[in-house]
């Protein structure tokens, strides 16, 4: 059923604005030369005017006159422009009369900044600037205030499992912590020192540090630290995930293959240097093909063949699931024959195996990994990508935020 209403300009944008008393529309004026319309706003007069703040009524003290700019209308840019009062209050002084269309030190409506914000989570700074035709100040201000409504709402995170990861803002040369759980980001702190990591413990506070039941990461002694000085029984919860030490010892592999490579017959050095990936590959992931190379070179790739047959075996242990009496032994055996071999990579992927079992030995025992943290870590490279780089550390951060955050940025 359609309703046919008759409407006037003025009563059209009071409910496009969504007008209470006691504002309304005093009048409308549109320039066709520079394709805007303007919608004057005002006070009823003798309207009763209230402390933003308190609620209690207030005499008038002045108006200044603001503007805002509002969604487009028949792609005519609309700008609302009033002289919005102050009250002069006995408890909070001279203070600008609440308005509901738009924030306080914002030069935008509601509206139009949450739609910005929609654009933002479907494409770029530079293609909302161009199309909107605002200044990239002016969006990243947009974006500050909306990551800092959602981050104000936000309750400290009660998440039993975290993730903490580094994640580069520029190529190799400089770093942020990420912190996550297994549905959101719930920390971006400057730098991968063990300071950075200890701003969040702060945070956090100590009641909730004790509620923690694991944090994984990588084997980075900042990390580590941070969490043995700040988190109350951090060697039960610090867990060393398993992509780390499989990403370790795939490099072993690599690099003995590499040192082999020059010591080998040169006719084969070709198709040694094809087989490059099947090393690196899993036992149970090899076609036919490659298992049959494999198998032929490891006559000449002695070095190279033992430490792949060492990876698979940690890689066996590690699967086969946690045992109380059992992991540790079986682990401090493979450590032992990787010892043995005297092959200068594995000798120390061994020691470093050794070193931080403990944490290993945790991320078995409590199951958990750190694979949700290093898909956040490819999203993120991704969106850097996508932005062409940041120059600017604070707006990478807080593009983290906005888009991995899952925060609640409605006005």
């Amino acid at each position: 059923m359609r309703l046919n209403v008759r409407m006037n300009d003025s009563n059209l944008y009071a409910k496009i604005l969504g007008l209470r008393k006691p504002w309304r529309v005093l009048t409308i004026t549109v320039s066709e030369a520079l394709k805007t319309i303007t919608v004057f706003i005002g006070p009823e007069p003798g309207s009763r005017l209230r402390c933003p703040h308190c609620r209690q009524i207030c005499p008038g003290y002045d108006s200044r006159a603001r503007r805002w700019r509002h969604l487009d209308t028949c792609e005519y840019q609309t700008w609302i422009e009033a002289d919005v009062p102050r009250v002069q209050c006995p408890e909070h002084g001279c203070v600008q009369v609440g308005i509901a269309w738009a924030g306080s030190h914002s030069r935008y409506t509601k509206k139009f900044e949450m739609m910005v914000l929609d654009w933002l989570r479907e494409t770029t700074i530079l293609a909302v600037s161009r199309r909107l035709g605002l200044s990239w100040s002016a969006i990243d201000g947009i974006l500050r205030r909306a990551v800092t409504r959602g981050i104000d709402r936000r309750r400290v995170a009660n998440d039993a499992h975290i993730c903490v990861d580094e994640v580069a803002f520029a190529k190799g040369r400089d770093y942020v912590t990420i912190v996550s759980s297994a549905q959101r980001v719930l920390a971006v702190e400057d730098g991968r020192a063990a300071e950075s990591l200890r701003r969040y413990f702060k945070v956090l506070g100590r009641k909730r540090c004790e509620r923690l039941e694991s944090v994984s990461m990588d084997m980075s002694g900042a990390y580590i630290k941070a969490a043995l000085d700040s988190l109350p029984d951090a060697r039960e919860k610090v867990a060393f995930d398993h992509f780390h030490v499989a990403k370790a010892l795939s490099e072993a592999v690599d690099n003995t293959r590499k040192s082999e490579l020059h010591r080998v017959d040169y006719g084969l050095r070709r198709e040694i240097h094809r087989s490059r990936y099947d090393w690196l590959r899993r036992g149970t992931h090899l076609s036919d093909f490659g298992r049959e190379r494999m198998q032929a070179l490891s006559v000449s790739l002695l070095d190279t063949a033992m430490v792949w047959m060492l990876k698979e075996k940690a890689r066996e242990i590690w699967h086969t699931g946690y045992h109380p009496r059992q992991s540790a032994k079986t682990w401090q055996v493979w450590i032992q024959a990787a010892r043995q071999t005297g092959i200068t990579a594995l000798r120390g992927v061994a020691n470093q195996i050794e070193a931080r079992l403990w944490g290993i030995l945790n991320a078995m025992r409590l199951r958990v990994s750190n694979a949700r943290a290093e898909a956040l870590n490819s999203q993120i490279r991704a969106m850097r990508v996508k932005a062409r780089g940041y120059r600017n550390k604070a707006r990478f951060m807080l593009g983290i935020l906005f888009h991995y955050g899952k925060l609640n940025m409605a006005h």
